[in-house]
């Protein structure tokens, strides 16, 4: 189950960070598209969006082997905090999948 939820979030993770770029690294007439993360938006001023993404993923990555290496946590603990991660993950990517396909700038819709 460990394994699963490592999975998940590393997958997780690497979908948010991809189409949160694709939200923010344009603008797109018509549309003002801000970070809903706080930090994320704080790191995103301070290091730039790809270096803020850089950061953020090499964060999540060592937050992760932590959980999964860590016997400092019962294993319940980890898998639970893990899924929080995963679950709060997946739902940034589904607002970010909504608001890529609306903009019009999804891979998927050939105006890339």
């Amino acid at each position: 189950m460990l394994r699963l939820f490592v999975g998940m979030t590393i997958a997780l993770t690497c979908a948010d960070h991809w189409t949160t770029y694709l939200c923010l690294h344009a603008p797109v007439a018509g549309y003002d598209v801000v970070e809903a993360n706080p930090v994320a938006e704080w790191l995103f001023d301070q290091a730039g969006l790809t270096a803020g993404l850089l950061i953020d993923t090499a964060l999540t990555l060592v937050a992760v082997a932590y959980l999964t290496l860590t016997h400092v946590l019962a294993h319940g603990v980890k898998v639970a905090l893990l899924c929080f991660i995963s679950c709060s993950t997946g739902w940034a990517v589904v607002n970010n999948l909504g608001a890529i396909s609306q903009m019009g700038i999804a891979p998927w819709s050939g105006s890339l």
